[in-house]
């Protein structure tokens, strides 16, 4: 974005504050962009609609909150929920799955609530049912609103300062809307053996293209987002595991590239009982890169990540991008943990 210099000079507060807030608000100038998340593969649900239903147990549950941006203007804050299940109502193959966030945007207080019903479709092949291929679809709706009370705009400048009882000069003609959401996706996936994985994905978001805008000018479309990604898993020792992994995406004139690779160090892997922890670093290019750590305890994955911002926002960032957190939960049948010693009642 870059701000008028006929208009005057701004201060460096005002530059934090209006730096992200002015491009979400003007919707007829700018096309929308969908959310993201640094853990990507630690939210199934938003990551592809060819994802449900993939996963070893049951039923699966996760939750993801970020908060970015807190050094530049109001922080950008989202919480999501997602869940699915496997072979659902006992038909081998069927996935469903819910997903649900709510972000709220800087100074404008754009909120942005999403609410959507998935499921797939898995046919395995090989020997072994070592491969899988998977296709998906999401259906579902998004709300959109916004409060421009805590905004500045170039017309508010009267030549010598900033003054907010002047008329800004835009014509609202709506403070929210609803729009419907249809995305599909496609995945396949290779575990030859335990601990070892390929998976591929190529997923279409908003394929309907709804209208977004709030002048009073003739919308414009939500461009369709397109997401491939890459996630593997192989031994690198008795205890150590390598999963390298990336992301592009692509909406509208925008770009998304993300790579890098976690690693896991086994504590206890036997009887079904899983205990680890991860280490990561990857890169998003062109605008920050982020340290991953994670803890893995039988069915559940804990998660957290700190975005370190290099873009031209770092002036005003200070390097400072996102933290966020995410858990994971997979309910599953396992079989029963044996006794090494039984007890012998005493003889008397």
């Amino acid at each position: 974005m870059t701000l008028n210099a006929a208009s005057g000079p701004v201060r460096l507060t005002q530059l934090r504050r209006l730096l992200v807030s002015v491009l979400l608000v003007l919707g007829s100038a700018a096309h929308a962009q969908d959310i993201h998340f640094s853990q990507f593969f630690n939210v199934p649900m938003g990551l592809n609609p060819g994802a449900i239903g993939q996963f070893d147990g049951d039923y699966r549950a996760h939750a993801a909150f970020r908060q970015q941006w807190r050094s530049v203007t109001i922080p950008y804050r989202t919480f999501a929920l997602g869940g699915d299940a496997r072979d659902f109502k006992g038909v081998r193959g069927l996935g469903v799955g819910a997903w649900l966030f709510n972000d709220r945007a800087g100074d404008s207080r754009m909120n942005q609530f999403h609410m959507s019903l998935g499921a797939s479709w898995t046919e395995h092949f090989g020997a072994n049912r070592e491969h899988g291929v998977t296709v998906g679809a999401q259906l579902g709706f998004t709300s959109l609103t916004l409060d421009n009370g805590g905004l500045s705009f170039d017309q508010q400048y009267n030549g010598f300062y900033y003054d907010p009882d002047r008329d800004n000069g835009e014509n609202f003609k709506r403070y929210g809307l609803v729009h419907p959401d249809l995305h599909t996706g496609v995945v396949y996936r290779f575990t030859p053996a335990p601990r070892r994985l390929m998976q591929i994905g190529f997923g279409v978001f908003n394929l309907t293209k709804p209208g977004i805008g709030f002048l009073n000018e003739p919308t414009v479309p939500l461009d369709r987002r397109t997401e491939f990604h890459m996630l593997f898993s192989f031994t690198a020792s008795e205890r150590i595991d390598v999963l390298p992994m990336m992301r592009v995406m692509n909406q509208g004139t925008y770009r998304e590239l993300i790579m890098g690779a976690n690693m896991r160090y086994i504590l206890l892997d036997r009887y079904g009982l899983n205990r680890a922890v991860l280490l990561g670093v990857h890169l998003r290019g062109g605008d920050a890169g982020y340290v991953y750590g994670g803890l893995e305890r039988d069915d559940w994955t804990f998660g957290v990540s700190y975005d370190i911002n290099t873009s031209a926002l770092v002036p005003a960032s200070r390097n400072r991008g996102a933290i966020e957190f995410t858990v994971v939960h997979i309910w599953k049948k396992r079989p029963a943990v044996p006794v090494r010693f039984k007890a012998c009642p005493e003889q008397i």
